[in-house]
C-alpha cells in the first residue's frame, strides 16, 4: 500500500478542526456545529481515501461521495448559521431530497465514467438534473419567512444553475456536467454562509471566499485538463487541495473567534436574560456622570425588584422563575429606550438608568410603565403567573452625585412600594376571605 504522505497536512487539519468542533459542541449544543462536524468527518474521510487507497475503481467514486455529501451537510450547516427560515423538517426533507438526487448524480456519473467510458448514453442523467431541479427549486420556494428577496434569489439560482448543468452535459459530456454539480454544490455553501451569518467578520468573508475556490476548483481543473493538458499536469495536486485546507484554517479560526467573543460578552452581561450585569451597569453609571457633567444635564435612575419571587422558585421551581426574569425583562425591554442602559444587578432585581430624564415625576411616569407591562400574565409550562415589581426613583444630580447615594434613595423609594404593596397584598387577601365566609 502507498501512503500518500503529501495529503497528511490536509489530514491533519481537518482532525484539529473536528477536535475543536468535538469540544465546542459539548460546552453548546447547537445543530449548526453538528452540521460542520458532520460535513468536515466526510473530508476527512475523503481525505483519507486519497492517502490509503489506490486512486481506481470503487475507491474513487467512494472519494467522489464522500466529497458530495460533505457538501450537502455543509449547505445545511451553513443555513443554520442564522435565525432559521424554515421549520427544521421541512428543511431536512426538501435538502435531503435535493442533496439525495445530487449525490446520486455524482456517483452515478463517476462510475458510469469508469464502466462505459465510449459511447456514454446520458439520458437517466438529464432524468437525474431535471429532479434536482424541481426539488431544489422546491427548497428555495419554502424560504419565504426571511427577507422578502431569499426566495427569489434563491429560486432564480437554482434554476441557472440546473440549467447551466443541462447545457454543460449537452456541450462536454458527463464528466464536466459532473464537476459542475459539484461546483454549484460549494457555491451554495458559500451564499447561505454569508447571507446566514448574523454579523460579517473577515473571517466569514474569508470561509466564503475559500468555498467559492474550492468549487471553482471542479470545473477549472477539468477544463485545464480538456484544453491545456500540459499546464494541468504541471499543477501539483496540493495546490488543487489548497481551498480546502485554506477553509478549514479558517473555520477554525472563526469558531476560536467566537468561543473569545461569546467570553467577553459573558463577561459583562448576564447569561439568562441577556441583559447587562452589575459590571457593565457600573461602566454605563460613569458614562452618564461624566455626560451629565460635561453637558450639564441629568438622567434617571430606576431600581426594580419584583415582588414574591422567592415564592415562584420555592413553589414552582427554578426553571420557572427563570423563564418569569426572562419574560420580565422582555416586557421592560418593550417600555424602555435604545438609549436607556437596562441591567441585572441582582437574583430578581434589575437597574436601569434613564438618559436625559433629570426630573423626578419623569422617572416615575417610566416606572410606572414598567408596572403596567406586568399586568399581562407571563405564561410558563406551568400555567400563566401574574408578575409584580416595586420600582424606586432617582434623578441625577437632585437626589446625589455618585451611585452609592443614588441607589440609596431609589432602594429606599422602591422598598417604601413595596411596603405598600404587602399592606395592598394583605388587606385584598382579608377582604377575599370575609367575603368567602359570607
Amino acid at each position: 500500500m502507498n501512503f500518500n504522505f503529501y495529503g497528511l497536512p490536509e489530514f491533519v487539519s481537518y482532525s484539529i478542526l473536528l477536535g475543536i468542533s468535538l469540544v465546542l459542541i459539548r460546552q453548546k449544543r447547537e445543530i449548526r456545529l453538528r452540521y460542520w462536524l458532520a460535513g468536515w468527518l466526510l473530508i476527512l474521510l475523503h481525505a483519507g481515501i486519497f492517502m490509503l487507497l489506490p486512486q481506481n475503481f470503487p475507491f474513487d467514486v467512494l472519494a467522489r461521495g464522500t466529497l458530495a455529501l460533505a457538501g450537502q451537510v455543509f449547505v445545511l450547516a451553513a443555513y443554520y448559521q442564522g435565525s432559521a427560515t424554515i421549520e427544521s423538517a421541512r428543511l431536512i426533507l426538501r435538502v435531503g431530497l435535493s442533496g439525495a438526487l445530487n449525490l446520486i448524480f455524482a456517483v452515478a456519473s463517476t462510475t458510469y465514467a469508469e464502466l462505459q467510458p465510449a459511447g456514454q448514453q446520458v439520458g437517466l442523467f438529464y432524468l437525474l438534473t431535471l429532479l434536482g431541479a424541481a426539488c431544489t427549486i422546491w427548497l428555495a420556494s419554502a424560504d419565504r419567512a426571511g427577507a422578502p428577496w431569499h426566495s427569489r434569489v434563491s429560486i432564480a439560482l437554482a434554476v441557472t444553475v440546473y440549467a447551466l448543468q443541462t447545457w454543460t452535459l449537452h456541450a462536454y459530456g458527463l464528466a464536466m456536467a459532473s464537476q459542475w454539480s459539484m461546483c454549484w454544490t460549494y457555491l451554495a455553501v458559500a451564499y447561505f454562509f454569508l447571507r446566514q451569518t448574523p454579523k460579517l467578520t473577515m473571517g466569514v468573508v474569508f470561509i466564503a471566499l475559500s468555498f467559492v475556490l474550492w468549487g471553482l476548483v471542479f470545473p477549472v481543473y477539468s477544463l485545464l485538463v480538456l484544453h491545456a493538458p500540459t499546464i494541468s499536469g504541471h499543477i501539483e495536486a496540493e495546490v488543487w487541495n489548497l481551498p480546502k485546507f485554506l477553509a478549514a484554517a479558517s473555520m477554525i479560526l472563526v469558531l476560536l473567534e467566537e468561543r473569545v467573543v461569546l467570553a467577553t460578552h459573558l463577561g459583562t452581561h448576564d447569561e439568562l436574560t441577556g441583559l447587562p450585569n452589575r459590571r457593565l451597569y457600573a461602566d454605563r453609571f460613569d458614562q452618564a456622570a461624566a455626560r451629565a457633567v460635561r453637558d450639564g444635564s441629568g438622567f434617571g435612575l430606576l431600581v426594580v425588584d419584583l415582588n414574591r419571587f422567592k415564592l415562584v422558585n420555592d413553589t414552582l421551581g427554578h426553571q420557572a422563575g427563570d423563564d418569569v426574569l426572562k419574560g420580565v425583562s422582555v416586557r421592560f425591554r418593550s417600555v424602555l429606550r435604545d438609549v436607556d442602559t437596562f441591567a441585572r444587578t441582582g437574583g430578581d432585581e434589575f437597574t436601569v438608568i434613564l438618559e436625559g430624564l433629570s426630573k423626578l415625576p419623569d422617572a416615575e411616569a417610566v416606572g410606572d410603565a414598567l408596572r403596567k407591562s406586568l399586568e399581562a400574565p407571563i405564561i410558563l409550562e406551568e400555567g400563566p403567573y401574574h408578575a409584580s415589581a416595586s420600582v424606586g426613583a432617582a434623578v441625577y444630580p437632585g437626589d446625589g452625585l455618585t451611585q452609592i447615594q443614588l441607589h440609596a434613595v431609589a432602594d429606599e423609594r422602591m422598598y417604601a412600594g413595596k411596603e405598600q404593596y404587602r399592606i395592598e397584598a394583605a388587606h385584598y387577601g382579608k377582604a377575599f376571605s370575609n367575603s368567602s365566609r359570607a
